[in-house]
């Protein structure tokens, strides 16, 4: 009994490291695939691939009607937020900068959820919490200095941007869709917010569908963009929307520290990129920022919701 009760509190937490485990791992995978393929190509195709899952998805739980019932507003925001903003922001930033800038980047998803979680009034956020942001922010700034391609603002600059700001769109997505999570299965609200973001993303694939050489994409290049349907879009979201529900989004948000771990060492060791001092410093302090606002050691005690 005591075994299955530490494991039903525990389940969350690990789902949630499951899942950013997966997405550290697309990074550096993602980075690889973009040798092949055009960002938006890649995009647009993975995107048509997993509207698809997620009607069927909804036409066999019978929860297509729930898209337009008196949640479609959260259905609606989340999709653009988590999939949309988020996943174009995303590949862009990766194509304009280093997959390890990229990942430590969006590691500050936490900041932008602590942020929004105080700025709505939603949770009480501690000083501890506040020092550890700000700690992290100084990390992030040392990071975005640091880059190699020099000081032009039109280069990984942009990447570097677009990296942050799909940070912030994914912290909001967490916020949006916790209260559907409380309504639904978990497969359910992703299902039904990734229907609603897919849209957007298909038709601008269009735009670098011409300029794709398909016949140039390797077994390895199709094999990493399958990866990225089922595991690391498909499945790790429907592992995270299921650990929010269950414990909360400042509870949960910050297991995206995990995902620097992974990519980063995929880019460095598997992808020869350089680790300057500099960049190794803002890399640390974000780590240390954000692992100061965070009780790593869940409470085996405390039920998940």
């Amino acid at each position: 009994m005591a075994l299955s009760t530490s494991w039903r509190a525990l389940r969350p937490d690990l789902l949630a490291v499951v899942a950013v485990v997966n997405w550290g791992l697309s990074y550096g995978l993602t980075k690889v695939a973009l040798a092949e393929w055009r960002p938006l190509a890649f995009t647009a195709t993975r995107f048509l691939a997993m509207a698809l899952i997620a009607v069927t998805v909804l036409a066999v739980q019978g929860r297509v009607p729930a898209l337009a019932g008196p949640d479609r507003g959260r259905f609606l925001l989340g999709g653009v937020l988590g999939f949309t903003i988020y996943q174009l922001g995303f590949v862009l930033g990766l194509d304009r900068t280093s997959a390890l800038s990229s990942t430590l980047l969006l590691a500050t998803i936490p900041l932008f959820s602590l942020f929004f979680l105080r700025l709505g009034g939603i949770e009480r956020v501690r000083s501890r919490q506040w020092a550890g942001v700000a700690l992290a922010i100084v990390g992030v700034g040392i990071l975005v200095l640091a880059k190699g391609e020099g000081p032009r603002l039109a280069d990984a600059r942009l990447g570097d941007a677009l990296s942050l700001a799909a940070a912030a769109s994914f912290a909001l997505y967490g916020i949006v869709t916790r209260p559907l999570g409380d309504r639904y299965p978990a497969s359910t609200v992703l299902a039904g917010s990734l229907l609603i973001g897919s849209l957007p993303l298909i038709p601008l694939g269009l735009v670098e569908s011409p300029s794709q050489r398909w016949d140039a994409i390797t077994p390895s290049g199709w094999a990493i963009w399958l990866y990225s349907v089922v595991v690391s879009v498909y499945l790790s979201y429907t592992w995270w929307t299921s650990a929010l529900a269950a414990r909360g989004v400042a509870a949960i948000a910050p297991y995206v520290l995990l995902v620097p771990l992974v990519g980063g060492a995929i880019a460095v060791v598997g992808l020869g990129e350089p680790l300057s001092p500099r960049l190794a410093a803002g890399a640390v302090l974000i780590l240390l920022g954000l692992a100061l606002g965070r009780d790593w050691l869940p409470r085996l005690t405390q039920q998940p919701r």
